[in-house]
C-alpha cells in the first residue's frame, strides 16, 4: 500500500481536529443553552437550590422538560402549544405525588355505597336544567368565578374544585360572588380527605352541612392540614343545601346539560407531560388520557373556536395564573378518544335544595 504523504497526512490531522472541535464546541454551545434557560427560569419562579449538587440535579431534569417542550411546538400537529412554568424541574413522579390529589369517593361499611354517597343519574341530573341548553357559556364573562388560586404542594384539588363550584352556584343564586376558604374544607372534611388526596363528593357533602364556610381572608389556604377551626357562627351568606354527583359514563352532552346551570366540579387525568407544561390553545390528551382519573378541577364554560370549530371545556385549575391561560385551561370537547382525558367521568356540584 503506497504511503500517505506527510503533506496530506497533515491536512487530514488539522480536518479531524477542526471536526472534533466543532463537536466540543456543539456540545458546550448546548450546555450552556440549558444552563442559561435554568438561570433565567429560576430568576422567573423565585427558585432557590440548597447546594450545587440539587442545583445540577434539577437542571438535568429542567433540561429534559424542556427538550420536550421544544419539541412538542416544533412538531406543529397539536392543537394547543407548551410552556415552561414552575413544574418545569419537576420529575414526573414527583409532580404526580404534589400536585394532583383526586381521589374517587369510597363505598361505607361492608363495600356498600351509604344513602348520601348514591349517585345520580345522567337524566335525574338533567332534570334540574333539562335539555336544552346554549351553544357556548362562560360562567367568568357573568361573574360567577372568583380569581385563580394555587393549591402549592398540597395534593387538595379537591377541596378547590368543590369550593369553586359552591362559589360559583352561590353567586348564581344571591348575586353575591364569595371567595370562600378550602382551607376550611381542607381541615375539616375528616374521612382521610387531607394534602395526601380527597373526595369531591365529601368536600360539597362537608360544604352543605357547615351551614356556610368563611371567607378565604378570615380562613387563609395554608397548603397543609390542620386542625377544624369550623365557622362559629356559620357564614350563611356562603351557603348551600346539598350536594350530588352524577355517574356521566363520558356523556359530554349531559356534562354540557349541567354545566349550562352553574360550575361543575369533575375529575380528569393529568398525568401526560403534555397537561402540566400547557401554556395556551385546546388541549388534546392521548388516546389512552382519562384511564387514570387523578385531578380535580371546574368546568366554568364551554364553546368553540371561531376559525377551526375546535369544541372545548373552559377548565379553572388552581396551580397559579403562571400556569396555561392566566390560571385556566381549554380541553377538547367531542367525540374524540381520549382527547379530553376523562373529564366527562363524573360531575360533582352543590345544590340550593337539601
Amino acid at each position: 500500500m503506497a504511503s500517505i504523504p506527510s503533506s496530506r497526512r497533515l491536512i487530514i490531522c488539522c480536518a479531524l481536529m477542526l471536526v472534533l472541535a466543532a463537536a466540543a464546541s456543539a456540545g458546550e454551545a448546548r450546555h450552556v443553552t440549558v444552563a442559561s434557560r435554568h438561570e433565567r427560569w429560576m430568576a422567573r419562579f423565585g427558585r432557590a437550590y440548597k447546594d450545587a449538587d440539587e442545583k445540577a440535579r434539577r437542571q438535568e431534569v429542567f433540561g429534559a422538560n424542556a427538550r420536550h417542550v421544544d419539541a412538542v411546538n416544533r412538531s406543529g400537529n397539536r392543537t394547543y402549544t407548551l410552556g415552561l412554568n414552575h413544574f418545569s424541574d419537576l420529575t414526573d413522579h414527583e409532580f404526580l405525588q404534589q400536585h394532583l390529589g383526586y381521589r374517587h369517593h369510597q363505598p361505607g361499611p361492608g363495600g356498600l355505597l351509604r344513602p348520601e354517597d348514591q349517585d345520580m343519574s345522567k337524566a335525574t341530573a338533567l332534570a334540574d336544567y333539562g335539555q336544552d341548553v346554549p351553544d357556548s357559556v362562560d360562567w367568568r364573562a357573568q361573574g360567577a368565578v372568583t380569581e385563580i388560586k394555587n393549591q402549592r404542594s398540597c395534593g387538595s384539588c379537591w377541596a378547590f374544585a368543590a369550593v369553586a363550584a359552591t362559589e360559583g352556584l352561590v353567586k348564581i343564586a344571591t348575586g353575591n360572588l364569595i371567595s370562600m376558604s378550602e382551607q376550611q374544607v381542607l381541615d375539616c372534611t375528616g374521612g382521610g380527605n387531607t394534602c395526601d388526596g380527597g373526595d369531591i363528593n365529601a368536600a360539597l357533602r362537608y360544604v352543605a352541612a357547615s351551614g356556610g364556610l368563611q371567607p378565604e381572608a378570615a380562613y387563609a389556604y395554608a397548603a397543609q392540614k390542620g386542625a377544624c377551626r369550623g365557622a362559629s357562627p356559620a357564614n350563611s351568606a356562603a351557603s348551600v343545601g346539598g350536594a350530588r354527583f352524577a355517574r356521566l359514563g363520558g356523556d359530554e352532552g349531559a356534562l354540557r346539560g349541567l354545566a349550562a346551570g352553574q360550575p361543575v366540579a369533575v375529575a380528569l387525568e393529568a398525568s401526560e407531560p403534555d397537561f402540566r407544561h400547557y401554556k395556551s390553545g385546546v388541549y388534546a390528551g392521548s388516546a389512552s388520557c382519562g384511564r387514570r382519573l387523578n385531578h380535580g378541577v371546574t368546568v366554568v364554560g364551554y364553546g368553540a373556536e371561531d376559525d377551526s370549530g375546535d369544541e372545548y371545556w373552559v377548565v379553572k385549575n388552581q396551580w397559579g395564573t403562571l400556569w396555561g391561560e392566566k390560571g385556566y385551561m381549554r380541553v377538547a370537547r367531542g367525540d374524540v378518544a381520549g382527547a379530553n382525558c376523562g373529564i366527562a367521568s363524573y360531575a360533582y356540584y352543590p345544590t340550593m335544595d337539601s
